[in-house]
């Protein structure tokens, strides 16, 4: 089904990550004539929008157009959907690409955590045993900071490896090492 879409905000949103169209259909998993068509006529489908929310990190809804039609009406044959399918190819296509864009974000965010997470504990441990050798603290408030940022460092990879096996099951079905 298309929908009319916000083509100004389309290209706001793209001119603000300073892209060209090009760029949006690489990263969005279209081709560059559906990016070019979406912005000409201010219809897509709705395969397409979700496509474009993804990569835009944004709400479909804020993609439509202010009094959206249902039916939009198109003789192109590029947008016309097999009636016997209920689906277009490139669509299916394009929300494969939108869910690896998706899978990639999520991993990426969750390992950029690990790694603020990792190198913070890190840094508090050698405050703590920088502070100890210069006996700035006593041997019972080593042991004490010592103590509470191990435990802190172990629920933190215990939060992160929880999220890692979530996103699994939810990117590849439940296949996960633990």
């Amino acid at each position: 089904m298309l929908v009319k879409i916000n083509a100004e905000k389309l290209k706001q949103l793209r001119d603000q990550r300073c892209w060209s169209q090009q760029q949006l259909a690489d990263v969005s998993g279209l081709s560059l004539r559906t990016v070019q068509r979406i912005e000409a006529r201010a219809v897509a489908s709705q395969e397409s929008v979700k496509c474009l929310a993804a990569v835009f990190e944004t709400d479909t809804q804020a993609l439509l157009a202010v009094s959206p039609e249902p039916h939009v009406e198109v003789d192109n044959h590029d947008t016309v959907c097999r009636l016997s399918s209920g689906n277009c190819e490139e669509d299916d296509s394009v929300t494969q690409r939108a869910d690896k864009v998706a899978r990639r974000k999520a991993f990426k965010k969750l390992y950029v955590s690990f790694a603020l997470v990792f190198v913070s504990h890190l840094a508090a441990f050698f405050c703590i045993f920088a502070a100890f050798n210069q006996n700035e603290i006593t041997e019972h408030t080593f042991q004490l900071l010592k103590n509470t940022v191990s435990v802190a460092l172990v629920v933190s990879a215990i939060v992160l490896l929880w999220r890692d096996r979530q996103l699994k099951k939810k990117y590849y079905g439940g296949s996960s090492l633990f």
